[in-house]
């Protein structure tokens, strides 16, 4: 589905996948983490990257055995070449506590059983995240 580069457009994507979820038999679990990853991974692509050619960021939603992954797919940066700007975190540097942004991929860790990003060949970026519901994760 295409977003519009626009901030309300990010709850209007969460009540869609919330509804596309729960017609799929979704659990409300898998549904609440994935709506949070979902709009931190369409925020980051707002705030850091181009939209697509026709002015939207793609958001992909597949299911599999009550799992879900979600993808974004933005325009890409002038930094096409490099890892996404918000990943920096894992580049080692220490985080500032008092800092209002940088912590959303770690969010996305947290909720989710992966994460991942990669550059398409048309210079676009899409970055990917894997839910599933506690009960098929086993003991962690």
């Amino acid at each position: 589905m295409g977003i519009a580069p626009r901030g309300e457009s990010i709850s209007q994507a969460r009540h869609a996948l919330s509804e596309l979820l729960t017609r799929w038999g979704i659990t409300t679990d898998v549904i609440m983490r994935a709506e949070l990853i979902v709009s931190e991974l369409l925020s980051n692509a707002l705030r850091h990257a181009a939209p697509r050619p026709g002015g939207e960021i793609g958001l992909q939603v597949v299911e599999q055995h009550g799992a879900v992954l979600v993808e974004v797919e933005d325009g890409g940066s002038d930094h096409s070449r490099q890892a996404p700007s918000f990943a920096t975190w894992t580049d080692g540097r220490a985080m500032d506590d008092e800092a209002e942004h940088g912590r959303g991929l770690l969010l996305v860790e947290e909720l989710g059983q992966g994460w991942g990003w990669r550059r398409l060949g048309n210079g676009h970026h899409s970055v990917w995240a894997y839910v599933e519901a506690a009960e098929s994760r086993g003991a962690q």
